[in-house]
């Protein structure tokens, strides 16, 4: 019984290992693109990492005037005199500046502007991950019109070999259909390794696993709907660099106060102290017991080439630098927010005209297809007619992907939610 039991285990083990071995494939849709990266991207986690240190430094930012606390002890022999001392000392000493305020301050601002980085880190991997994802929608549609393209050559080929075999081509034009469609096959070949190089890339951006089977669903076609895009009530003033830009002023402002306070800012510092100590010469325990209070009320500042008012002066011209800054990204980000706008209706009325161009190319090869059949037209034309299909067909793939790219570029320059603009919802 043992002997027929045991190969029976092994052919069963033996038949579910490819079962265990295999992952299951990931159908993803953008926005399930999208919220795995959220969770999965390294950048993201990296960021959110900073933000966490940030936010402890935040709520921490007042232990400048914590007590610091210590115990010394001390034992010294003296082998020329045979004396050995021992003392025991413990202190208190706490210090309170002028610049408690802009340190809080300042980790509070470092919080926010963290807060903004983490943001805009989640944000460029979206935008990535959104652009990423349409283009390999578009190498999807344009190995599939390869792939056509590739069929119709083909095809075309094996019409011709019979027509050769029942006289009624000529060997050099079904010679000349062989070369049109073996010179396609590694066109679509190209088209391939384009679009795996790519998945794999979009694996890398999304953390997930090189080795994970995943599939893409979606189409240009809802891209290629977009009729206008909705720009109503769009400040200028939320756009996250613009925000970042304020912080930047704010914490210059802290900068400078901070910088004045150091130059001119009297500090206070309190300490205690208590200890015990003890000679071999003497048998009793001598006692201290100290308090000491000191104000530091530095003078430097008032002179103006002193390190604490050249600081100043350095912080001053800091924060006007930032301001400066600050117009000027008001000022880019609405000039990029037209250019956009511009770019973008213009993308759409292109559409239309690639749309009709793709039309009259079927329209076309239709024709000369039958012409050709019927002997009124060459095999070349036909070839160049099918050419010209698959070329309007990519054409208008790509300019799909170049206008979803803009309306992406233009959502993160706004700081809006990415797929709003141009999609009805």
């Amino acid at each position: 019984m043992r002997i027929t039991k045991i190969p029976l285990i092994i052919v069963l083990l033996l038949a579910t290992m490819p079962l265990c071995g295999q992952t299951e494939k990931k159908v993803f849709s953008i926005e399930d693109a999208v919220l795995y990266a959220k969770e999965n991207n390294l950048d993201i986690k990296i960021s959110r990492n900073d933000l966490e240190l940030s936010k402890l430094k935040n709520n921490t930012s007042w232990n400048s005037i914590s007590p610091t606390a210590e115990i010394n002890g001390n034992i010294s022999d003296d082998f020329e005199n045979d004396k050995k001392d021992y003392s025991v000392t413990g202190s208190i000493n706490m210090k309170l500046s002028a610049n408690l305020a802009t340190s809080i301050k300042g980790a509070q601002l470092d919080f926010e502007s963290k807060q903004l980085a983490y943001t805009q880190t989640v944000r460029n991997v979206e935008l990535t991950v959104r652009k990423k994802f349409y283009e390999l929608l578009f190498e999807n549609e344009n190995l599939a019109l390869q792939k056509r393209n590739l069929e119709t050559a083909k095809t075309q080929y094996e019409r011709n070999q019979e027509k050769f075999k029942s006289g009624q081509m000529s060997e050099l034009d079904v010679m000349t259909s062989r070369v049109n469609y073996q010179q396609k096959t590694p066109d679509y070949e190209k088209a391939q390794v384009s679009f795996q190089n790519k998945m794999a890339s979009f694996k890398q951006l999304l953390g997930m696993d090189i080795g994970q089977q995943l599939e893409i669903a979606g189409s240009l076609d809802d891209v290629l709907k977009i009729k206008k895009i909705h720009l109503d009530k769009v400040e200028v003033e939320a756009a996250p660099d613009v925000e970042i830009a304020k912080n930047a002023v704010e914490s210059k402002k802290n900068s400078l106060l901070a910088a004045r306070f150091s130059a001119l800012g009297p500090s206070i510092s309190a300490g205690y102290s208590y200890g015990k100590s003890r000679s071999d010469s003497n048998d009793e325990w001598q006692t201290s017991n100290k308090l000491s209070l000191g104000v530091r009320i530095p003078l430097d500042g008032w002179l103006p080439w002193s390190t604490g008012a050249v600081s100043a002066a350095d912080s001053k011209q800091n924060l006007l630098n930032a301001e400066k800054n600050l117009e000027k990204i008001l000022i880019s980000v609405q000039v990029n927010k037209d250019n956009y706008v511009r770019e973008i209706n213009h993308g759409i009325s292109l559409i239309d005209s690639l749309k009709a161009n793709v039309e009259l190319a079927d329209e076309t090869y239709d024709m000369t297809r039958t012409a050709y059949n019927y002997g009124k037209t060459d095999l070349q034309s036909l070839q160049r007619s099918s050419d010209s299909v698959m070329e309007a067909g990519v054409a208008l793939k790509e300019q799909a992907y170049n206008l979803i790219c803009s309306i992406l570029d233009l959502e993160n320059l706004l700081g809006l939610p990415f797929g709003t603009l141009g999609f009805d919802r």
